[in-house]
């Protein structure tokens, strides 16, 4: 992939605002400003903040960062770059289980070129699986859109359960 297939800093943002959104559970969203590249860290002051007249040097930018606290009250944070390693999970790593179903979506979003890319919008759903892969490393609670495949519920037993049509007594005689 060349420079012209990066993803921006407005498509991590608008997935991490996604992810907030689509989940209510969180708490305590805090966004702010930072500055990601080589030797960026050294620009905070002591208290880890970016002065905003700050003097960047080639290869260094401004991004954005949010913390908030997490279902078990930890303080977390999501930036540029960890969105970027939840994608890269998702897009790169081995996913032999039910999660390789869950993200075609993603993967496909992700190679789709960058004007095509930017024209499509991954649902609310799939910024939580993102966005886990990138606190977590894995899906830790429900995203929130049941899986599909081809626009239905994926239901590996469908074959075995009564049809609506029949009622609850179909199954018990």
């Amino acid at each position: 992939m060349g420079g012209e297939h990066l993803i921006s800093d407005d498509e991590t943002r608008q997935i991490a605002e996604g992810f907030l959104q689509a989940s209510p559970w969180l708490g305590d969203a805090e966004w702010g400003s930072i500055v990601i590249g080589p030797n960026a860290g050294y620009l905070a002051g002591f208290d880890g903040v970016f002065p905003p007249d700050a003097e960047l040097s080639e290869g260094q930018k401004w991004s954005w960062q949010v913390s908030f606290s997490d279902p078990a009250g930890t303080k977390k944070t999501l930036s540029h770059e960890a969105v970027l390693k939840g994608l890269s999970h998702i897009a790169y790593g081995d996913h032999a289980n039910a999660d390789g179903f869950r993200f075609m979506r993603i993967q496909q979003w992700f190679t789709e070129p960058t004007e095509a890319r930017r024209t499509i919008q991954l649902p609310a759903s799939d910024h939580s699986l993102i966005c886990q892969c990138a606190l977590y490393g894995k899906i830790v609670f429900p995203a929130g859109e049941a899986d599909t495949l081809f626009g239905k519920k994926l239901d590996m037993f469908e074959d075995q359960r009564p049809d609506e049509d029949q009622g609850s007594d179909g199954l018990n005689g």
